[in-house]
């Protein structure tokens, strides 16, 4: 076996920490301020165990059937979901503190939700309203019924005459209360009640119920109860004008009028308990906590729950009990359910256990005849149980009016429906939408469009969330298990796998057979999942193929072709499978050679094959933490806890290397396209390996806590780390430092990066959902700094700190907050947000400008060098048709688009105004240019512009024009030029140019056109290439005869324009000159810094 290679890293390495400079970095605070990742939303959350709400709405879709919508408590928001196709509609906003209860209102239509001191009020997920428990304009004498007697109740409701006529001893007991100030902050509130225009809410401590109008917001009353009594639940019965039906902790119910204030009537706790469990006597049953009270189908008679499993149907009218049940397991609010479609007498009670218990109240009518001989109908009889119903307490159900449905949610974050086909069969699960019912605690993306993430949690389910929409969500299937759990009359829940402890998927051959493995904490095997069928594989991959080794199944790995199924160990072994046929294919063995293997050899005859095997003989390995492969399948990286990481061929499983990191290994991650293999250390060290060098690249320190995951971004840049420290970490990784860190509220235990990089997936500790952070790089510039690793970050608990300061809180469901963020994303520190303008001309160390170049890109003054060559292959094969011409009398301008000249209408408006007819159809020229009238000569926009340059002697504005002419109009400006005095201008301003050190590539193409433009020219003047001029002014022969006073006229023009050749050759050979001299000075540095030789 190769020796293990203990070569020290290349590249920054950890040096020893000074005490004292340790202690200043600790004293630094890092701000918890997300400067790459921005929070976005929340996934998975479907309900807790706060009662729903089941909205009806008629005259919808369909006239015969009400439009069903559910509304779910999602901690601080809420959401509706529509109940025939188990969609999202909407999501609440985010609150101040979590909802404690949930209402709807039909007038107007809207969502009510209790959070903390108030009642907020929703239309279509917007807040419309919102109701205080505090009101200064309440006086303390309305809190109560005592003091200012408002009208009394003129409605003539019997019940509520009788009532309050026949218990005066507890309408005085009720006005001889004190009522308590309310404090300045608001009070608690628990329970909510909406009926007319009244809200209606008890306090979280049932010592008051707060009274608002709906309409106007304002907080009508507060009654506060006596001290002997607790209020827990709420109830307006039905056709009761003004009443309410009031539950206490103490088993004590009472009826009181909301707009008066009174204590209409009083039930005794005793008798109550005594007749819901008649069996029992009443000092033993006394006390019980009424913690639901539900209408029932019949007027005057309500369902009373107790804490205990009780349960009383009582007419509140008479004071008499019909009949009591009693479920095991204890109640909650909103536990007791009555079927109302007219087909069945059938009572739901949920229990705290997940039960759901289906009682028929008329068992004679399904029979077709009285069970007793005095003609008595029977009591109540239990048809269905619904064992597991939710795995946790049944938050509540409610059966759907004018249908054999019962909708019931949970604090496993799910809601189902049930429907009942006939009063004799059990009710099966219709729909449900669900999600992880403990925190997950390993989180991965699935597939390369990022659509996906495959979920492990504490509630041993995996599952796959859709980023895009959530009823794509779905939990993937591990057999027939609720089949078995009745067979065996076990829970579902322990049939199912452990928590998964590695994940890893491969989408090369997803469509062929299963693409996804898992290992399971404390099983022996490995398992494989198709995403596509939702399914888990036929059969298990064993963790060891020898059945004296019992090992473990710590972590896996899927090749990057789909086929091999890699499964490490506990004894440090590593067994490939197939994954199509679950066959076995090789091992890779990290154990140790046995040290007693030479002299158990000797004690066999050499050379035989006792012998040969106890030389083979292996020793003890350490437990596999870490498997991963490389894109092509060359290599097999094999990590094990006692700091080794072992390199095997993937084909021949040789062991080609071994390296020792100084600390144990925890989890290791590969990123297959940059070859780089993050490690988790135990000595809080994160380092980065590259595997085709097998050296250690990168070390990122400063965490206060174990790192518990890492993921790398899908352009390898970034490396993004959760600590047990609560904070997440971005490190840059070619600089090696860290750019950004911030504090949430809960610990992160998983994280992956989106193969797009739009995302950062998170899972925390104390949550069942998965958050989605929005990486800001994507949406805008974001200044990167290193920060200070051994820094404190800020919000994180330090003994030496008093101070408290903020987290950064979790993304929501909705939001709605997070875009409003992301449209003023803050990109960093003000100095780094500043954009740098480069100065225009830049100046060396000695002060002296240096050759600039245009902002023009190189294709401009190629274009321009090269344009005929252009025209003629872009020469079309037919000649183009001539457009219509014009009218005679209006002329047209010259170009391609068909426009009328500008002097056209004011010559046909002269016309018109009794010019001379035949002058005004006269074709020939008369006025020209500036009215000069010695010639055609005039000055063109391009020679104006030259003109002033030589005025000025800057050609800064003249070549700024010439960035705004296209490529044909430049070069047409310069075939124009056909005077010698405007070709002299157009060389002296490329000169100045020159001398001026800026637009270096410009002038030399503008001079390169120049020459070859006005060659002919320039030779007619007699200007030779040099700039010189012959002796004899023009060049040519003086026999022709020409007039001595015209050959002087041309010779003045012949020397300057020569002159300003020469000028402009000079100052371009000296810049050139220039230019050379400055490319070598930075190749002759860079040759010498990189020593490379020159060529």
């Amino acid at each position: 076996m190769p020796a293990p290679d203990r070569t020290p890293s290349a590249k920054r390495q950890r040096h020893d920490v000074d005490p004292q400079a340790l202690a200043r970095s600790k004293q630094k605070a890092l701000i918890s301020k997300q400067r790459l990742f921005a929070p976005f939303r929340a996934l998975g959350l479907i309900s807790n165990d706060v009662p729903f709400v089941l909205q009806t709405r008629f005259g919808g879709k369909d006239a015969t059937r009400p439009d069903l919508n559910v509304i779910t408590c999602l901690g601080d928001s809420w959401a509706m979901w529509e109940a025939e196709r188990m969609t999202l509609l909407f999501v609440g906003p985010s609150l101040p503190a979590p909802i404690s209860a949930l209402a709807i209102s039909t007038s107007p239509d809207s969502v009510l939700a209790a959070a903390g001191t108030k009642v907020y009020r929703f239309v279509r997920g917007k807040t419309v309203a919102v109701y205080d428990t505090v009101d200064a304009s309440i006086d303390s004498a309305l809190r109560t019924g005592a003091g200012d007697e408002m009208d009394q109740d003129s409605d003539g409701d019997s019940d509520s005459d009788s009532d309050g006529d026949g218990d005066d001893g507890a309408s005085s007991d009720s006005s001889s209360s004190s009522s308590a100030p309310s404090s300045p902050e608001g009070t608690q509130l628990s329970s909510l009640l909406v009926f007319g225009d009244s809200i209606i809410s008890l306090s979280a401590d049932g010592r008051s119920m707060f009274i608002w109008s709906l309409a106007t917001t304002e907080l009508i009353r507060r009654l506060d109860f006596p001290s002997t009594f607790v209020a827990t639940s709420v109830l307006h019965p039905a056709t009761y004008l003004n009443k309410v039906l009031v539950g206490s902790a103490s088993g004590e119910l009472q009826i009181w009028n909301i707009r008066t204030g009174s204590l209409i009537h009083s039930f005794d706790s005793a008798d109550l308990k005594k007749h819901a469990r008649s069996s029992a006597s009443a000092d033993a049953v006394a006390g019980g906590a009424i913690v639901c009270l539900t209408q029932t189908p019949a007027v005057d008679v309500v369902a009373i729950g107790f804490a205990d499993g009780d349960v009383l149907v009582h007419d509140v009218r008479l004071d008499e009990p019909l009949f009591s049940l009693h479920v095991e397991g204890g109640l909650s609010s909103g536990s007791i359910s009555f079927r109302n479609d007219g087909r069945a007498h059938t009572m739901a009670i949920a229990t705290n256990t997940g039960n759901i218990s289906i009682f028929d109240l008329d068992p004679s009518a399904s029979a077709g005849a009285p069970s007793t001989s005095t003609g008595q109908r029977p009591g109540p009889k239990l048809s269905h149980s619904l064992r597991e119903a939710h795995e946790g307490p049944v938050g509540s159900i409610e059966f759907v009016p004018g249908q054999a449905l019962l909708v019931s949610s949970g604090g496993d974050n799910s809601f189902k429906q049930w429907f009942f086909e006939s009063p004799t069969i059990p009710p099966r699960l219709l729909k449900m939408r669900g999600g992880h019912h403990q925190p997950p605690h390993l989180i991965r993306y699935y597939g390369e469009d990022g659509k996906n993430v495959l979920s492990a949690g504490r509630d041993r389910s995996l599952r796959c969330i859709s980023v895009v929409r959530d009823s794509r969500s779905f939990e993937l299937s591990q057999g027939h298990l609720q089949k078995k759990s009745n067979q065996l009359s076990v829970s579902v829940a322990s049939l199912k796998l452990p928590p998964a402890s590695a994940i890893s998927y491969s989408n090369t051959r997803s469509r062929d057979w299963d693409d996804v493995l898992t290992t399971h904490q404390g099983l022996q095997f490995g398992h494989t999942w198709t995403v596509r069928d939702k399914r888990m594989g036929s059969s298990a991959l064993a963790a060891s193929q020898s059945k004296k080794i019992p090992a473990e199944a710590r972590t896996g790995c899927v090749s990057a072709c789909g086929n091999f199924a890699l499964v490490g160990n506990s004894e440090g072994l590593v067994e490939a499978y197939n994954m199509q046929s679950y066959i076995h294919r090789r091992t890779y063995d990290t154990r140790p050679q046995d040290p007693m293997a030479k002299q158990r050899a000797k004690e066999h005859p050499a050379g035989s094959k006792r012998a040969l095997t106890a030389l083979k003989a292996k020793g003890k390995g350490s437990a596999v933490t870490g498997v991963a492969t490389d894109a092509l399948n060359r290599l097999c990286v094999v990590s094990t806890i006692d700091g080794r990481l072992h390199y095997f061929d993937f084909t021949t499983t040789e062991l080609l290397h071994t390296s020792t990191l100084p600390s144990g290994i925890s989890a290791i991650e590969l990123h297959r396209g940059s070859n780089l293999l993050a490690i988790i250390c135990d000595d809080l060290v994160l380092r980065l390996v590259d595997i085709e060098t097998r050296r250690t690249v990168r070390e990122f320190a400063g965490f206060r806590g174990r790192i518990l995951d890492v993921t790398v971004s899908s352009d390898a840049r970034w490396i993004v780390t959760t600590s047990m420290d609560s904070v997440i970490r971005t490190f840059d990784i070619p600089s090696g430092r860290m750019v950004d860190a911030f504090k949430t509220a809960s610990i992160a235990t998983s994280l992956s990066f989106s193969p797009t990089g739009d995302f950062l997936a998170t899972s925390h500790v104390d949550s069942v959902g998965i958050f989605l952070w929005a990486n800001k790089a994507q949406f805008t510039n974001v200044a990167l700094r290193g920060l200070d690793e051994a820094a404190r970050v800020v919000g994180e608990h330090d003994d030496d700190d008093e101070e408290e300061d903020d987290e950064v809180a979790l993304p929501t469901v909705q939001g709605e907050i997070e875009d409003e963020a992301l449209a003023t994303l803050d990109a960093g520190e003000a100095v780094l947000q500043r954009t740098y303008t480069s100065p225009p001309q830049l100046v060396d160390a000695d002060g002296e400008r240096l050759v600039t170049l245009s902002t023009m890109p190189r294709s401009r003054w190629m274009t321009l060098l090269n344009l005929d060559t252009i025209k003629k292959r872009n020469k079309p094969k037919e000649a183009p048709k001539a457009p219509e011409k014009a009218p005679f009398f209006l002329p047209q301008k010259a170009g391609t688009t068909f426009e009328f000249a500008p002097g056209a209408a004011d010559a046909s408006a002269g016309a018109a105004d009794g010019e001379d007819e035949a002058a005004a159809r006269s074709r020939r020229l008369t006025h020209f240019g500036g009215g000069s009238s010695g010639g055609l000569t005039f000055d063109s926009d391009f020679v104006q512009r030259m003109k002033a340059v030589a005025a000025s002697d800057d050609a800064t504005g003249f070549f700024l024009y010439l960035e705004t002419l296209s490529v044909p109009a430049l070069d047409a400006e310069v075939r124009s030029l056909t005077l010698p005095s405007d070709l002299t201008l157009f060389l002296r301003t490329l000169t100045k140019r020159l001398n001026q050190q800026r637009d270096y590539e410009a002038v030399q193409a503008l001079l390169s056109l120049f020459l070859r433009i006005h060659s002919d020219v320039l030779i007619q003047y007699g200007v030779r290439p040099d700039g010189s001029r012959r002796q004899d002014g023009r060049g040519v022969d003086e026999s022709e005869g020409q007039d001595e006073d015209e050959d002087e006229g041309e010779g003045d023009e012949g020397r300057e324009l020569a002159s300003a050749l020469a000028e402009c050759i000079s100052a371009n050979h000296r810049e050139s000159k220039r230019v050379v001299d400055l490319l070598e000075h930075c190749l002759g540095t860079l040759s010498f810094l990189r020593n490379l030789p020159m060529t």
